[in-house]
């Protein structure tokens, strides 16, 4: 295909109307990029600084969990408490007997 000198003319003089074109159209690519990456940022700090409500069902299930964690340990304590007052009790009168029995607690 040639290109005739009068259509050269032409095109010469819609060059620079085409890089304008291009320049904006590069130009609004960035700035819309720019937009974006900026609320991207703004949403993650958002999410980031803001705390969820727990459902109450979830809240319920929390509480009965710590519920029966103080009683497990209350009941734990009570029993050490009990075995502790036995063996207490079980200790030898005799001065001579004492060294005799070995407690191991494992």
């Amino acid at each position: 295909m040639t290109i005739k000198s009068i259509d050269m003319q032409v095109l010469v003089q819609k060059v620079g109307d085409v890089a304008k074109i291009q320049q904006a159209q590069q130009t609004g690519n960035n700035h819309r990029q720019e937009e974006f990456i900026k609320n991207i940022n703004e949403q993650t700090d958002r999410y980031t600084k803001t705390v969820n409500k727990t459902l109450q069902s979830e809240q319920k299930k929390v509480n009965q969990k710590e519920e029966k964690e103080k009683q497990s340990r209350k009941r734990n304590r009570d029993s050490n408490k009990k075995e502790d007052e036995e063996t207490t009790d079980n200790k030898p009168q005799n001065s001579n007997e004492s060294g005799s029995n070995l407690d191991i607690i494992i």
